[in-house]
């Protein structure tokens, strides 16, 4: 175990964006398009954490034809990884915007990579409820 092991590890957990990947991926391996939809950000920038957060050990991928899929790791011989998961599983859970993230990762499990990348990777609007009616 070195330092730059344990560095690695929570400078990729210092950021809001990448802690919100972690947590979707708590409940499963998600597609590519579909961390996109329900983090909503542009597909460079999930690329960029999605690289930092497999570099340091907490997730990994693996390509489905043309899908690729990410999974939470931690057993990669990266010892830092694997505590900073479990630790991270018990965190946040009634945060706001992680409890938005679960639901907008049912619809986008709902819905399927396939479906996600054809509507150029966003979820479908939620119905708001008609005012006055």
């Amino acid at each position: 175990m070195s330092l730059r092991a344990y560095e690695s590890v929570l400078k990729a957990v210092a950021d809001p964006t990448r802690v919100r990947i972690l947590k979707i991926l708590e409940g499963g391996g998600l597609c590519v398009c579909q961390i996109i939809a329900v983090i909503a950000l542009g597909q460079s920038t999930i690329s960029k954490h999605l690289f930092l957060l497999r570099t340091a050990g907490l997730i990994k991928d693996r390509r489905n034809m043309k899908w690729i899929h990410y999974s939470l790791d931690g057993k990669n011989g990266k010892p830092y990884a694997g505590a900073m998961l479990r630790i991270i599983r018990k965190w946040l859970n009634d945060d706001p915007v992680i409890l938005q993230d679960r639901k907008r990762v049912k619809q986008a499990r709902d819905i399927g990579p396939v479906a996600i990348c054809e509507r150029k990777m966003t979820l479908p609007a939620r119905r708001r409820p008609a005012i006055g009616r």
